[in-house]
């Protein structure tokens, strides 16, 4: 089969590979779509992803959804030709994937596979933050960075609340983040953090929940923590999003002090019931139309385009937000 291989970090190449063999426990998916995930696709091509990526060959992506062409013995939970979404570890830019049931959701069939394997990031907007933040309308929200999983977070969050601010260097981000529920959006490429906070303090914006959605800090001052911390209310709470990048990479700065003596919390993931049930749901919203995940799509490529299109995600930010890979080549 087909598959976008990271050789070593640095090299990716596309090629003939063994298709998958299916344990007792897990089931084969014939590929419809997968999509690139900004953050940790283009560290693993880098080499700096810190976690269980980091190992090389491998099949690269994790964002997937297709149909199940096979079952092994034990598997209850999927059947041969049903639909399904889900995070992959074994690759998935590929024509074929092997999975198990975890974190994966049945997708209807009127589901477009650009938009299913996209809602992928449901596991950290959704499961990992908003749902178990527990909402509700009475509270207003900032999400800090706007990109991919931003902006799935602001379409969560907005299941809850409409009192949903957004903060990002890109226009079209921010204009996206508008589309999918955000009420007021803050430009961080024209306004200083002082400058957002007396913008806040103007707008009787008070942020009772902090979604902190960023890889690294783009800001030239590496403030994006302290903003989180400046506007979130006196015994609010900050959560946000887990990308593993090695030690030597890392470039956010917190003061803890002043987190301290607000007395905010600050978790990046609370137990509450069942994920792969929250995982379901927020496909589901978007099924019945209530997160509008299309809007976040900007570009769809094949195989033989993907060197292009991480290049696009990891130095046009201002021209693309997620792109869709199909798996087949284009020429």
């Amino acid at each position: 089969m087909l598959a976008a291989v990271v050789e070593k970090p640095g090299k990716l190449v596309v090629k003939d590979v063994p298709k998958p063999e299916i344990d007792d426990n897990s089931y084969l998916i014939k590929v419809e779509a997968a999509s690139i995930c900004n953050a940790t696709d283009n560290h693993i091509v880098e080499g700096i992803f810190d976690g269980s990526h980091d190992h090389y060959p491998q099949i690269l992506g994790h964002e997937v959804c297709g149909t199940v062409v096979e079952t092994g013995k034990n598997v209850k939970n999927r059947h041969i030709g049903d639909r399904v979404a889900l995070y992959t570890p074994n690759g998935a830019f590929a024509e074929y994937v092997k999975a198990t049931g975890s974190y994966s959701a049945l997708i209807k069939d009127n589901m477009p596979p650009e938009v299913a394997c996209s809602c992928e990031m449901f596991d950290g907007a959704y499961t990992s933050m908003v749902a178990p933040a527990e909402l509700t309308e009475n509270d207003t929200v900032q999400i800090i960075g706007a990109g991919p999983l931003g902006l799935a977070a602001i379409g969560a969050a907005s299941l809850y609340t409409k009192k949903i601010i957004a903060v990002d260097f890109y226009r079209n981000r921010l204009d996206a983040a508008l589309e999918m529920g955000a009420s007021r959006v803050y430009n961080r490429s024209e306004m200083s953090v002082d400058d957002i906070l007396a913008a806040m303090k103007k707008d009787a914006v008070e942020i009772d929940v902090t979604f902190m959605c960023i890889a690294l800090d783009r800001s030239k001052e590496l403030d994006a923590f302290h903003l989180a911390v400046e506007a979130t209310r006196h015994d609010g709470r900050i959560s946000g999003l887990n990308v593993e990048v090695k030690l030597d990479h890392h470039n956010h700065r917190l003061n803890p002090f002043h987190m301290n003596r607000k007395n905010i919390k600050y978790r990046h993931f609370l137990e509450r019931g069942s994920r792969e049930e929250d995982f379901q749901y927020a496909y589901d919203q978007v099924a019945a139309g209530k997160i509008p995940m299309h809007k976040v799509i900007t570009h769809k490529v094949c195989l033989d385009e993907l060197e292009w299109a991480l290049d696009m995600t990891r130095n046009h930010l201002d021209k693309c937000i997620k792109i869709i890979v199909y798996p087949k080549l284009k020429n």
